[in-house]
């Protein structure tokens, strides 16, 4: 019988509660994403460390911060980082610019090296690691610029990792500004994976439901940027107050409610453009 173990590594609030997940197996470990903070990055190694297996390769799933940034401290350099090619083209283009804009706010606690994962993978390829056969699906720009989930079988067992094409319990970061785009490919999600467990970037992990609640805060956002904007690519302070007002009464209990006015900007302009070509 094949055993596998999903065990899950998930930050604190200056972390953006970001997880990242270890598939352990008989052979050994697999990661998935590496959190964001030099602090965290250094926990989930340790939490590595005591599963006593080796590390047979780490995967990412998309190009934010939060999800490669700890790669230095939990992957040799012998261990193979795995992502399509738009990830990781994307994390080589914009890595230098994210540690600019972030590493004031963080401090020594945002690493001061990247790692871009080496081994890049077509849409639908397959990787064999002992009993774990990982398939990576290329998902086009949606939350961020170049998204992708993964796959899993494991004997019986099927599971897959979603990234941040679903937030499960937070508010959603949008300032990449493709939520038409993200819209499409959440419709087309609900079927390919239904009936498997999916396993988020932020939250705990769900049913496929949890691809019909993101849409829904998609629309939502969108309806009230364009009610709020009255056409215009950008909102005012004011209006990313009220903005928020009306995020925070959608989602009452939901954490990083300063998501909600940092991509206002970016769906105001994103609907301008499409009112434009319309």
């Amino acid at each position: 019988m094949t055993d596998l173990t999903i065990h899950t590594y998930t930050a604190a609030e200056p972390g953006l509660f970001v997880n990242s997940y270890l598939l352990e197996t008989t052979d050994g470990v697999v990661l998935v994403d590496a959190n964001l903070l030099v602090s965290d990055a250094k926990a989930l190694a340790a939490r590595l460390d005591a599963l006593r297996k080796p590390l047979l390769a780490a995967f990412v799933t998309h190009p934010h911060p939060d999800h490669f940034n700890g790669l230095p401290y939990v992957a040799d350099e012998n261990v193979p980082v795995y992502a399509t090619t738009a990830v990781a083209e994307t994390i080589a283009a914009t890595a230098a610019d994210k540690r600019t804009q972030w590493q004031p706010v963080y401090g020594d606690q945002w690493p001061d090296r990247v790692r871009v994962p080496d081994h890049r993978l077509d849409d639908g390829a397959a990787v064999h690691l002992g009993d774990l056969r990982i398939e990576v699906h290329d998902a086009g720009p949606g939350e961020s610029h170049a998204d992708s989930y993964l796959t899993i079988h494991c004997g019986s067992h099927q599971a897959a990792f979603i990234g941040d094409l679903a937030f499960h319990g937070t508010h959603s970061y949008l300032s990449d500004g493709h939520s038409s785009a993200w819209l499409r490919t959440l419709d087309h999600l609900a079927d390919d994976l239904a009936g498997i467990t999916l396993y988020p970037g932020h939250g705990p992990k769900a049913d496929a439901s949890l691809l019909s609640d993101q849409r829904r805060y998609l629309l939502m956002y969108r309806e009230a940027v364009g009610r709020i904007a009255a056409g215009s690519p950008t909102l005012t302070d004011t209006q990313k107050t009220e903005l928020a007002v009306v995020l925070t009464r959608y989602l009452p209990q939901a954490p990083l409610s300063w998501l909600v006015a940092l991509g206002a900007d970016a769906i105001a302009a994103e609907l301008a453009e499409e009112r434009a070509a319309a």
